[in-house]
């Protein structure tokens, strides 16, 4: 029988039904001489008389409708059936026990499967009726076509007589009526989701329902996976809340979704998590395997059933499988992690990647070939090849690896993780990834991209950059930076410098060495023995000479304080004592030790800039500062051979510890991913070598032909992400965004434009080289630019309605950069 769709029940009964030329008798055998309509024998059958009864009371009089001569098949309860129904006697419950048509359907001709009612659903669609014929013949499991009475001929049809009242069915009705779904059924039970899918009420949001419903054999086949990986041999060993999510993520909710519109289409269920169904009617879950579609349409008062050959799998349950039956090593496999494990198996990990319980913070195989374009000792993972170099790696791993089991829950802001490599990591959850920040403090953090991929021994964190300790760095050979040296960012801020920011005292020696100078400049040096535990001074000058001091005042997270040192002996012992000294307050002393710390002896290859927060210093206000101020040293008999300049305040950071996270991906208005560019000559890159974050950037390697205005990125004000955060609200937010460049840039002006076509077009022009006189380059590495939004010339970005973004004016010259996150943040 072919099921239908009529848009009202007028249309049906316009229908006008086709007679065979077939004799009565051979249609309607047991007309006899009295032959008469379904309407007249349900009247006239005493055992009938209630539902005789509802046919005439409900909305539209059934009575007269099973006196037309359109083929009908009637199923129609007993008395005793109908008295103790406790759903309401509505047209739809009447229309349920209702089938139109061509020819009757005498028991004989009855087979298990599906037949259409006419009662409708959502969107008018027919209900179904599931029709099983094993060992007598029953209807959605509610009722059974009583022997005697059944096949009873009419002239316009056939008559059963049931036991039962075929309440219009919900999709849990249906999967509990056919045995087929039986074992979905027992699921559905143990989950307590019954209810769920029994919605009827059309208010609620998750009405109508599309439910994707597992067979018996793709349970069994879920049983035999589980058991294998828990040791549950039945439904009934599951934990209910394991159930609980597998089926929730087979109900789709708010849509009735009929396989028509399946194929190409991607699901949101009930549990939040999605999955797709490509345009061959597969589907593609969290598992490797995909389901089939085997059975369609099955229509329910409350929605519409799908049947599939396979348990769908949401993320977590199928990590939890995968997890309970693979080990780290195999998890790695599973996931094609395979540049770590050749060089776990090159370092000999294998086997505690297997049997030991670790959390193993996995690089991705991207982060290994950004690993080998930066580094300048190694190309590839074949380049460690002599004894030592094997041992280099194997340090390399097991800096990724932590005894113990560590869930992303566990994982805290400022956390310290130990390693196998004796060293540790600190985990930074500032922005909206976490991240993971080695000791070697100009790396990139590594972003944690998955988290918790279970494994029989331990569990797996996927990361987008290895991790490096400062103990590697030179082995591994990344480029020095020039020593690790911050630029000074404000000479006037400088107030020991060995030039004219002499000291007045103090055994650090003003000194000009070629081949030690950081600028061609002098330099303070020292190298001598202490001679015992005492105070040692090095260089000292008076409060009226600390330049920068009153600028710098009480605004102690603006500034910090900065000093490039060369140690040429390494140090492990005693301490360097900062002091500022106000004479009518606070006479403030820093110990500065670094390796106690680091537990290692501290040195450095080259010149390398210190940083120091000004709020760790104990002064509060700088500007007070009147007396002495400098530094000693005390509490060892060591050698002390270093050299010292620049000691300055600064603004913080800016010395290659890379770009700040993303505090909210919301308020991000250009990232080259979802929130990509309509115009201009910065296109989206993907490169693993260059990538900030795994994601792509935008990318420019191009002469800009003239002085002229040269486009770079645009959009429009519809898509400008943070603007009504910030709104008037300039002095409390800045402008961000993420900038490595290839080539220095020199010449020329960043041109970025807010415009409110009924308010301020405002330009900001961005120009660094003009105020430091240097060119401004990053050698690649990525670095954060902050500008006030204060500065950017808009009173209200709320009203920004025109175009915005950045261009490039006032030279020809070649811009090769690479940026991403242009967005707004709050100070």
């Amino acid at each position: 029988m072919k099921k239908v769709k009529i848009n009202s029940l007028l249309i049906l009964l316009a229908v006008v039904g086709f007679v065979s030329c077939e004799k009565e008798d051979d249609l309607y055998p047991q007309l006899g001489d009295d032959p008469r309509n379904l309407s007249e024998i349900i009247s006239s059958t005493p055992n009938l008389s209630s539902f005789y009864g509802a046919m005439g009371e409900v909305e539209t009089n059934i009575d007269s409708i099973l006196r037309q001569t359109t083929t009908y098949t009637v199923f129609a309860p007993q008395d005793a059936a109908f008295s103790s129904v406790d759903s309401e006697v509505t047209q739809n419950l009447v229309l349920n026990h209702m089938i139109s048509t061509l020819t009757a359907d005498f028991s004989h001709n009855l087979s298990t499967g599906y037949a259409p009612t006419m009662a409708t659903g959502p969107e008018g669609e027919f209900l179904d009726l599931f029709i099983n014929t094993e060992g007598g013949i029953s209807l959605n499991g509610m009722a059974t076509v009583q022997p005697g009475t059944s096949d009873v001929g009419a002239t316009n049809g056939v008559l059963h007589v049931i036991d039962g009242v075929l309440v219009p069915p919900t999709v849990a009705d249906h999967a509990e009526a056919n045995p087929n779904f039986s074992m979905l059924a027992a699921a559905i039970e143990r989950a307590g989701l019954t209810e769920t899918l029994s919605i009827r009420d059309t208010e609620n949001e998750s009405y109508p329902i599309t439910f994707f419903a597992p067979t018996n054999a793709a349970f069994e086949n879920l049983i035999s996976r589980l058991n294998g990986a828990f040791g549950w041999a039945t439904l009934e060993d599951v934990p209910v809340e394991t159930l609980q999510e597998i089926l929730m993520y087979h109900v789709v909710p708010g849509d009735n979704t009929l396989s028509a519109l399946v194929p190409g289409s991607e699901f949101i269920a009930m549990d939040g998590n999605s999955f797709a169904v490509d345009d061959n009617s597969i589907i593609s879950d969290a598992s490797y395997d995909t389901a089939n579609i085997v059975l369609t349409d099955v229509q329910a008062v409350n929605g519409v059933m799908h049947g599939i050959d396979k348990v769908l799998l949401p993320e977590n349950v199928f990590q939890s499988i995968l997890g309970a039956t693979l080990d780290i090593k195999a998890r790695a496999e599973d996931k094609g992690y395979s540049s770590f494990l050749a060089a776990a198996e090159k370092a000999g990990l294998s086997t505690m990647l297997a049997e030991d319980e670790l959390t193993a913070f996995i690089p991705n195989n991207d982060a290994f070939t950004a690993l080998f374009a930066v580094i300048e000792n190694f190309e590839s993972l074949e380049d460690f090849d002599t004894p030592e170099e094997i041992a280099l790696l194997k340090g390399l791993l097991e800096y990724h690896l932590h005894s113990g089991v560590i869930m992303s829950s566990q994982l805290k802001d400022g956390l310290s993780i130990s390693t196998l490599h004796k060293d540790n990591f600190t985990v930074d959850l500032s922005g909206d990834n976490p991240r993971l920040q080695p000791t070697y403090e100009d790396a990139i953090p590594s972003t944690i991209v998955m988290i918790n991929i279970g494994a029989t021994n331990g569990v797996i964190h996927e990361i987008n950059r290895l991790l490096v300790p400062n103990e590697l760095v030179k082995a591994l050979g990344f480029p020095s930076d020039e020593g690790g040296v911050c630029p000074v960012g404000d000479p006037e801020l400088v107030f020991f410098d060995w030039d004219d920011k002499g000291i007045y005292w103090g055994n650090v020696a003003a000194e000009n060495d070629a081949s030690i100078s950081l600028d061609g400049s002098s330099y303070g040096r020292a190298n001598f023995q202490t001679g015992g535990t005492g105070w040692q001074d090095l260089f000292w000058r008076n409060g009226g000479t600390l330049n920068g001091g009153a600028i710098v005042g009480d605004d102690l997270q603006g500034y910090s304080l900065k000093f490039e040192i060369n140690v040429i002996e390494p140090i492990n012992d005693g301490m360097f004592r900062i002091r500022f000294k106000d004479s009518d307050g606070v006479d403030a002393i820093y110990n500065w030790q670094p390796w106690e710390e680091t537990g290692e002896p501290f040195s450095t290859d080259g010149w390398e800039t210190i940083e120091i927060p000004l709020s760790v210093l104990g002064v509060p206000d700088f500007s007070l500062i009147d007396a002495e101020f400098g530094m000693a040293f005390e509490g060892a008999d060591v050698l002390l051979n270093f050299a010292i300049d620049n000691v300055r305040f600064d603004t913080p950071g800016g010395c290659g510890s890379g770009p700040d996270p993303v505090a909210d991906t919301d308020a991000v208005f250009f990232d080259w991913d979802n929130k990509g560019k309509y115009w201009g000559a910065v296109e989206p890159e993907d490169n693993p070598a260059v990538s900030l974050d795994g994601s792509k950037y935008g990318r420019i390697n191009q002469q800009t032909g003239s002085d002229a205005w040269f486009e770079l990125f645009w959009r429009n004000d519809d898509t400008f992400y943070g603007a009504d955060m910030v709104g008037s609200n300039v002095d409390d937010y800045v402008l961000k965004f993420d900038l490595a460049t290839f080539e220095p840039i020199n010449d020329g002006m960043f041109k970025i434009r807010f415009n409110a076509s009924t308010g301020v077009d405002a330009f900001y022009n961005w120009q660094p080289w003009e105020e430091t006189g240097e060119a401004f380059d990053t050698q690649g590495n990525w670095v954060t630019v902050t500008i006030p939004v204060s500065a950017l010339g808009q009173p209200d970005f709320g009203l920004v309605d025109a175009e915005f973004g950045m261009a490039f004016q006032g030279a020809d010259i070649l811009l090769n950069f690479a940026i991403d996150n242009v967005r707004f943040e709050k100070k």
